[in-house]
C-alpha cells in the first residue's frame, strides 16, 4: 500500500516534469494558514477576472505580496490538475526572497509555488500538505470562489489592482 505523502510526492514529481514541459499546474495540499503573514485585509484589494465573472481579493501586506502587486495588471493561464486549485506560471519571474514557507495552505489561499514560478488559487481542501520549500502565501479569496472552481481545467485570469472610490 502506498502512503498519502508517497502517493502525492509522485504526482507533485509528474507535474513539476509535466509544467517544465508543457505548462503543467501545481496544485497541492490541505488548507491552514500561515505563521508570520499579515492580516489580509490590511492589504491591496485585488480583482480576478475570467469571463464575465470577477473575483475579489486582498493581497496581504508582506513584502512578497507587494513584489507581486508591482507585477500587476498581469494574465496567467491557470488550469486545475487535481480538484482543489487553479494554478498557473506567471509572466514574469517572481524571487520568493523574505518570503514566509506554507505547508498547509487554506481554502481561499492565493500562493506562490517558488519552485516553479507558478501562483495557484486553492478552492479546496483534501487534507495534504506541501513539501518544502513550501508556498508563499500571497493573499485571500473574499469573494468569488465558486465560480472560479466552477470555471472548468483551463482558464485565462486576469488579475488586477480593484478599482476603490473614496
Amino acid at each position: 500500500m502506498i502512503t498519502t505523502t508517497t502517493a502525492w510526492t509522485r504526482r507533485l514529481a509528474a507535474c513539476l516534469l509535466s509544467a517544465s514541459l508543457a505548462a503543467c499546474s501545481f496544485s497541492a495540499g490541505p488548507p491552514t494558514s500561515s505563521p508570520g503573514t499579515s492580516n489580509a485585509a490590511s492589504g491591496m484589494p485585488v480583482v480576478l477576472r475570467f469571463g464575465d465573472q470577477a473575483v475579489t481579493a486582498t493581497l496581504t501586506d508582506t513584502m512578497m505580496s507587494r513584489r507581486f502587486t508591482a507585477m500587476l495588471p498581469l494574465t496567467v493561464h491557470l488550469t486545475d490538475a487535481w480538484g482543489q486549485a487553479k494554478a498557473g506560471p506567471l509572466p514574469r519571474p517572481l524571487t520568493a526572497e523574505g518570503g514566509t514557507p506554507v505547508h498547509d495552505p487554506t481554502t481561499g489561499g492565493i500562493y506562490f509555488w517558488p519552485v516553479s514560478g507558478m501562483i495557484a488559487v486553492y478552492y479546496d481542501d483534501l487534507g495534504q500538505t506541501v513539501p518544502d520549500p513550501g508556498l508563499i502565501r500571497l493573499g485571500t479569496v473574499e469573494a468569488g470562489l465558486d465560480s472560479l472552481s466552477g470555471a472548468g481545467d483551463r482558464l485565462t485570469v486576469r488579475i488586477e489592482p480593484a478599482m476603490t472610490t473614496s
